[in-house]
């Protein structure tokens, strides 16, 4: 009577054991999400009035609590730290070779990257890349502000990208660059402000 009651046992445990370790389609199963939840949802076809010109200056007249704040943080902080303001409440270079302005939808920034050579290779700045952006929809409107200089010597640049709804900064940042004093490291000018306007005329 033993016998079968301890290969029955024997039997279950080995079934049991062999479905655990090959796993239970219930419990393996997900439920992913059709829809990603962001926390700058799409709004492309909202209508907001506020041109990108006219959100420039109101974010560099401190216009909005949100800018105030941001302000008054770095106004707290030293007066080295205080040199990354104008990155934070994004400001044109006075000296730069070219100023861009633009709304557009977050899907489209990544248009806007520039390409330069450090004397040793091809650089891209500000490389934005949307898919490290995930709380922001690709269908959401921003206001996309880009600032450089590309010399012989050097290549400068900040850039900023703001929230049209909500005002607040998604991305932001700088650089500085400088370049191998190659021969062959020479730019034309005309040539320089010829590939800008291209870039980033408006469409």
């Amino acid at each position: 009577m033993k016998n079968p009651f301890l290969i029955s046992s024997f039997v279950f445990i080995f079934l049991f054991s062999f479905s655990m370790y090959l796993g239970s389609p219930v419990y393996s199963q997900t439920t992913p999400s059709d829809k990603n939840e962001y926390l700058h949802p799409a709004n492309k076809e909202k209508v907001i009035d506020e041109t990108v010109d006219e959100f420039y200056l109101a974010l560099r007249d401190l216009k909005y609590p949100i800018h105030q704040e941001v302000f008054q943080r770095y106004k707290q902080k030293s007066k080295q730290q205080q040199r990354h303001l104008d990155t934070a409440l994004f400001k044109e270079m006075p000296d730069a070779s070219v100023n861009v302005r633009k709304k557009i939808l977050f899907n489209e920034v990544e248009k806007l990257n520039y390409i330069t050579f450090d004397g040793n290779i091809l650089r891209t700045y500000p490389n934005i890349d949307i898919n490290y952006h995930q709380t922001v929809s690709p269908d959401r409107q921003v206001y996309f502000f880009y600032s450089f200089k590309d010399t012989e010597k050097e290549f400068k640049g900040n850039y900023a990208i703001y929230d049209v709804e909500t005002k607040e900064m998604v991305a932001g940042g700088s650089t500085y660059m400088p370049k191998l004093n190659l021969t062959m490291n020479t730019y034309d000018k005309e040539s320089l402000e010829k590939v800008a306007k291209g870039m980033y005329s408006s469409s």
